[in-house]
């Protein structure tokens, strides 16, 4: 007999009626990503690791190339500004010391170095990193050299206003300005051109010239307090902007350092 008083034949049971009727649950759906899923997926982040150690290699190596770029070059440039000399004289401006000529001259010489530069180092940016991009940076790079170029100009005057003729030891660190800048240019329009999230072996003398750049311009801060004359506001202004384009370069640099390539 059942619970509910019935009688149950065995031969009912065998027949399998009245059996109690069991219900089973849906099985529920795997969290787990198919085996073969997941180990690509773990291949494709271990490609991606490798292919960022490796770009980031090749920034290293772009880098170091670059620095002995700006050495050797900044000293070649110095005899390439020679060939502006007849075109200047063409102008009425004579290349002498103590004349204007001169100091434009001069002046053309932070173009000069870093465009030659910037020329020089992108074949073999190109095979040391095969993603680089180097027009991506170009307007920074510019606007750098053409800062450098307006400042050289601007302290050549300065001192040649008061001392007849342009002298280095005149001006001390703030020789360090336009050199300074010119890495500041580079290293910028390097960190742009390279693929995001390895411009760090380029960020790092970025601000190293940075530094440099402060030096050069803090002996002009300090006299800045005891006020600025009116035939000077040309030269704080230009030091005015030059820091804020530093500034401005630090930021970018880091922000593209920062942020992942979206391949």
């Amino acid at each position: 007999m059942d619970p509910a008083g019935r009688s149950i034949s065995i031969e009912a049971i065998v027949a399998g009626e009245d059996r109690p009727t069991v219900t089973t649950c849906p099985p529920r759906p795997s969290k787990r990503l198919p085996r073969r899923k997941g180990i690509a997926i773990q291949l494709a982040a271990a490609r991606l690791l490798a292919d960022r150690a490796g770009g980031s290699r090749g920034v290293l190596l772009w880098t170091i190339a670059g620095f002995a770029l700006y050495l050797l070059l900044g000293l070649a440039s110095i005899f390439a500004t020679v060939v502006f000399e007849p075109a200047l004289a063409a102008m009425g401006l004579r290349v002498a010391a103590g004349e204007l000529g001169l100091s434009v001259r001069n002046a053309l010489h932070p173009l000069v170095w870093g465009l030659l530069v910037a020329a020089v180092s992108m074949p073999i940016g190109r095979r040391l990193v095969p993603e680089i991009r180097p027009r991506d940076g170009w307007l920074v790079l510019l606007v750098g050299l053409v800062l450098a170029s307006a400042t050289t100009l601007l302290i050549e005057e300065f001192v040649r206003a008061r001392m007849s003729y342009f002298d280095p030891e005149y001006v001390g660190f703030t020789l360090l300005t336009w050199p300074a800048l010119v890495a500041i240019a580079l290293c910028a329009w390097a960190a742009l051109a390279v693929p995001r999230g390895t411009s760090v072996p380029v960020a790092i003398p970025l601000v190293v010239a940075v530094a440099g750049l402060s030096v050069a311009l803090l002996p002009s801060i300090a006299g800045a307090a005891d006020g600025i004359e009116t035939e000077n506001i040309p030269l704080a202004v230009v030091f005015l902007v030059d820091v804020v384009y530093a500034v401005l370069c630090i930021v970018v640099a880091f922000r593209h350092a920062a942020t992942a390539s979206p391949s």
